[in-house]
């Protein structure tokens, strides 16, 4: 078993600062409460619906408040509410995705050799303690990367074994592996058919453009929880348990832990818990641009020596 001295949990502020385009959660919000679009009707309609009752507050128009609405609703009135609401889940999941995935396809240029850099780091350090990395990022843009380099001396490994439909190039033993570790699933997985909840017999790893994604998963939406206060509904089955169990047992053997660009948002509470088990091991939490009530919250949990308010990539220069 692989042992790694060293720990970088990933947020989202990692991506966006690695992708200009990657849009931010307030940017989501607004542009949920003003979209008009007819591939999600009754997604539409609930928004019209919301915004009208709560006279716009944001507070209750947010992304992370309607997810919360609809993916976190487990009472029903009638079979025809529970169906309504199933459609609801569906589209705001879907639409979701598509915002994500279409607005930050690649790596930003300039960003490229410093992320490369920080991979290698990982991989071949002159330390020799190796790295994890741990992210709550469902996005590919670090997979993208990998596929667009010529000869990079690295190949991404997800740990967990994901099942393929039809036989796939197996990877270059001759690689140094870089381990990435996708706690809440990830852009390029998808459940099988008829399947409800995540196993591990059931999830399958497809390339973006592959013949199983275009034949099998055509238009179909993939493996990834979204930013609601009830993850529960999404957790469940075999597929995560082994997923956090794993980074249980790896953040248990490590000696330092560093996050980047994850500031423990509300709605990730018992992720909240969950690491303050190993509070000791924390090193840096490095984020940027947060606001003053949000950096104040976290100057009181993890002390101000470790609270780093500076850019993902930046950070990530000075250690690579």
């Amino acid at each position: 078993m692989d042992t790694y001295k060293r720990i970088y949990v990933l947020g989202s502020g990692f991506s966006k600062s690695i992708s200009k385009n990657m849009p931010a959660m307030s940017g989501l919000s607004q542009e949920l409460r003003t979209a008009e679009d007819d591939k999600y009707p009754e997604l539409m309609e609930f928004m019209r619906t919301l915004n009208e009752k709560t006279n716009g507050t944001r507070e209750f128009t947010s992304l992370e408040a309607v997810c919360s609405l609809i993916l976190g609703r487990d009472i029903f009135y009638n079979s025809s509410v529970y169906l309504h609401y199933q459609i609801l889940q569906n589209q705001l999941v879907h639409w979701l995705y598509e915002k994500i995935d279409k607005a930050a396809k690649a790596v930003d240029p300039e960003k490229e050799e410093g992320l490369k850099r920080f991979i290698l780091h990982c991989v071949q350090p002159k330390d020799g303690k190796k790295s994890l990395v741990i992210t709550f990022n469902y996005d590919l843009l670090i997979e993208r990367l990998f596929a667009s380099v010529k000869d990079f001396p690295c190949r991404l490994d997800y740990i967990v074994r994901l099942n393929s439909y039809f036989d796939e190039k197996r990877p270059s033993a001759s690689k140094h592996i870089f381990p990435y570790l996708k706690l809440h699933g990830s852009f390029n997985w998808f459940r099988s058919p008829g399947s409800i909840i995540c196993d591990t017999n059931n999830v399958y790893l497809l390339d973006e453009d592959g013949y199983s994604r275009n034949l099998v998963h055509h238009n179909d939406i993939p493996v990834f929880v979204p930013m609601t206060f009830s993850k529960q509904s999404y957790l469940g089955g075999s597929f995560f348990n082994v997923l956090w169990n794993i980074a249980q047992r790896y953040l248990e053997m490590a000696e330092e832990i560093t996050f980047i660009g994850y500031g423990f948002p509300l709605t990730d509470l018992i992720n909240l818990a969950f690491f303050l088990n190993y509070k000791d091991k924390i090193k840096h939490v490095v984020i940027m641009g947060e606001e003053e009530r949000k950096k104040a919250r976290l100057e009181a949990l993890f002390g101000k020596e470790r609270i780093v308010d500076r850019d993902a990539v930046d950070y990530l220069s000075q250690i690579s």
